[in-house]
């Protein structure tokens, strides 16, 4: 479908029809005037007639934004995207303005008629950078509320509603002082279980042990075999009753989030719910297998299967990340980061085979004995550790490692930067909506005081969450706009 383009001839009231959508009837002038958004700008019609990919040469578009009174086309639109657009229109180049951000162009463009594929390479890095850092805020928030919150209505029953309460008050630590209060008493709990886990390794929290179910007495046992036995110790037991309180406490809270969320499967599949579910199970297969049968404490299948049971439990820190923001956004910079972590093992990778081969072939066969042999000195020296169990000892050697320990340099320095300002971008985010989250509360009790307004009813009683109202608010909607819907 082709465009009327702007002619530089006179319009005949005559051939107006009715209902036309043209209301230009002044003699059309060789110079067009533009107002956008305030600022002026001027151009030859015959300029625009030679560009047809912008909208700025069809007639019905330019006639809707006409402005009779100041006898100029009126845009209530940015003058400085509008500029690159003009621009664009004379020499057919499409350079973007670097004060704004990749949203506001897209849209920009889009009204003027034009694409993305337009802009010059010089500004696409900058374009695709905005769009990209926008793109992962906002996955980051969507991540950062994932809990999904009941729905309630009028005709909810009572249990709905309790449900719906406790889930606020278990997964939303700042919406009351008493949850507060319990934020602290879990983290308190994920402390001493991270402690207990620590100390059962210590010598100084071990006890001889009391079992004697290894069958002591049998006479196929050597005096060897009785004596390591006997030498045997266990954690201490205050540290077994502490696990146990743990447990009792973990375990409650994960049936009662359980119970209590919207979305069951959702809930099962969460990453730290999870985590939460392997960090208990340990314990109770244990109790599990001494309850059934205790002699099978010195079988050797269940000695091997122990200390992988026992590693699980470290599974507890993970904990934290309900109560630290920072260690959440570590992990997560870790998950959004995986094309520039991969890009980093690929050059490892690449790195790892050139430079083992070469001292292998350089250094002396009986410290470097194969090329997989040599993978740990490639890896340790291209990471600058440098662990000093295997070094070049000839000149060629000498060579082939200061390559490796460059390389390794150059290697950190292309990918580790990417990292650390992913890092810092989540958390000023992060901080940024957590301090929106309170102004937002203090924001809505300010406008209560001050209007009289009596409190929700108890079908919004979700809605006075700040973790929960943020869900239902854009991510960078006005606070004065947020205050207002919320107090209607």
């Amino acid at each position: 479908m082709t465009e009327k383009r702007v002619d530089d001839e006179r319009v005949d009231p005559d051939e107006i029809s009715e209902g036309s959508t043209s209301e230009v009837c002044e003699p059309k002038c060789r110079i067009v005037i533009f107002n956008v958004g305030g600022t002026k700008f001027q151009t030859l019609r015959k300029t625009l007639n030679e560009c047809e990919r912008t909208k700025l040469s069809d007639e019905l578009f330019l006639n809707a934004h006409y402005d009779e009174d100041a006898r100029e086309f009126f845009f209530d639109k940015d003058p400085e995207m509008f500029r690159s657009v003009l621009n664009y229109v004379r020499s057919g180049q499409l350079h973007l303005p670097a004060t704004l951000c990749g949203p506001l162009i897209k849209e920009e463009l889009e009204f003027w008629g034009l694409s993305e594929i337009d802009i010059e390479p010089c500004c696409w890095a900058v374009y695709n950078n905005w769009t990209s850092t926008v793109n992962a805020l906002e996955q980051l928030e969507k991540d950062r509320k994932q809990n999904v919150q009941h729905d309630l209505d009028d005709s909810a029953s009572w249990y709905t509603k309790v449900k719906a309460k406790t889930w606020i008050f278990l997964t939303s630590h700042n919406s009351s002082i008493p949850a507060q209060i319990y934020g602290w008493v879990s983290l308190l709990f994920v402390m001493v279980a991270i402690f207990s886990f620590c100390a059962a390794t210590h010598p100084i929290f071990k006890v001889p042990s009391l079992r004697s179910g290894a069958n002591s007495t049998s006479g196929n046992a050597s005096e060897t075999d009785l004596q390591r036995f006997e030498e045997k110790t266990e954690r201490h037991p205050v540290l077994f009753h502490i696990d146990i309180v743990c447990l009792t406490f973990f375990t409650a809270e994960y049936i009662l989030r359980f119970i209590c969320a919207p979305k069951k499967l959702k809930f099962l599949l969460f990453p730290l719910s999870i985590l939460d579910l392997l960090a208990i199970l340990p314990d109770y297969i244990e109790f599990v297998v001494y309850a059934a049968s205790p002699d099978s404490v010195g079988e050797t299948t269940f000695i091997h299967v122990m200390p992988l049971l026992r590693l699980m439990r470290a599974f507890r820190i993970f904990r934290l990340i309900r109560h630290v923001p920072g260690l959440w956004i570590m992990f997560y910079t870790l998950k959004a980061s995986y094309k520039d972590l991969s890009l980093m093992l690929v050059f490892l990778l690449v790195g790892m085979l050139l430079f083992s081969s070469l001292i292998y072939f350089a250094e002396d066969k009986e410290v470097f004995t194969s090329i997989p042999h040599g993978f740990w000195w490639s890896v340790v020296t291209m990471t600058t550790v440098g662990y000093g169990d295997m070094y070049p000892s000839s000149t060629l050697g000498y060579f082939v490692g200061s390559l490796t320990a460059v390389c390794g340099v150059l290697l950190i320095g292309f990918t580790i930067p990417a990292l650390v300002n992913n890092f810092s971008l989540y958390y000023q985010h992060v901080q940024f909506a957590i301090q929106k989250e309170r102004l937002l509360k203090e924001q809505r009790k300010n406008d209560k005081e001050t209007s009289g307004h009596k409190p929700l009813s108890n079908n919004h009683s979700h809605y006075r969450d700040p973790d929960v109202f943020q869900e239902h608010l854009p991510l960078y909607r006005e606070i004065g706009n947020g205050s207002k819907s919320d107090s209607k």
